[in-house]
């Protein structure tokens, strides 16, 4: 019994500290990795939490019910970030509204990277024909207009991996930011810095693979 509730609570926390970093870090507030996923909080605090909840709806907790699951399926310290950043990175920040394909979809493109960021290299070229865009050019903004990585980005015809990536390699967004004042455009940068630490790349590897696309044209 100990066991199943200390498997509980590490779901719990663990959520805990992804909600406050994606959520909180907006405003200079938590950071995951400064804490190492630490928070003030212990079993006494899910206690707390889980009867309030409960309260509102009749004795029955789902949130319960929700960490408990996850605690039983996600014995891995990976796999259940991997679940808890598949929600977030879609937007999805309560349990009420979890959603297990996301996690599957997201499993598939961190075990397949590579192949994804070539897929999506190929997307930035279809633009690049279609528009008559230079790949440095695919990083401006023309007047109010987003600039057309952004455009892809926000789309999802390429992926957030994708778009990250490029991001850690070339350092882009902070000159774009400055040109951009749309709440979508805001909500997607800081989504992109709250999810950049969690994705450890290779530099090398992946500019590689980038420019193999590229130069293949």
């Amino acid at each position: 019994m100990v066991v199943n509730k200390n498997k509980t609570f590490n779901a719990w926390l663990t959520y805990q500290a992804l909600y406050a970093h994606f959520t909180n870090s907006r405003k200079g507030g938590y950071d995951y990795f400064k804490y190492n996923g630490k928070l003030n909080m212990n079993e006494a605090s899910m206690e707390k939490q889980f009867a309030k909840l409960a309260n509102k709806r009749g004795g029955w907790s789902v949130h319960r019910a929700m960490f408990t699951t996850l605690g039983k399926i996600f014995i891995n310290k990976e796999d259940m970030l991997f679940f808890f950043l598949s929600q977030f990175t879609n937007d999805i920040t309560y349990p009420d509204r979890f959603d297990s394909d996301l996690y599957d979809e997201y499993k598939e493109r961190m075990n397949n990277f590579h192949f994804y960021l070539k897929r999506d290299t190929e997307e930035i070229i279809k633009y690049m024909k279609e528009y008559d865009k230079t790949f440095d050019e695919m990083f401006i903004a023309e007047k109010v207009n987003h600039p057309p990585i952004l455009k892809l980005g926000l789309s999802k015809t390429i992926s957030l991996e994708t778009f990250t990536t490029l991001d850690i390699m070339l350092d882009f967004l902070t000159p774009m930011e400055k040109k951009l004042i749309d709440p979508a455009s805001k909500d997607f940068i800081n989504l992109v810095r709250n999810y950049k630490p969690f994705l450890a790349i290779d530099v090398k590897k992946e500019k590689k693979i980038i420019m193999d696309v590229l130069t293949k044209g």
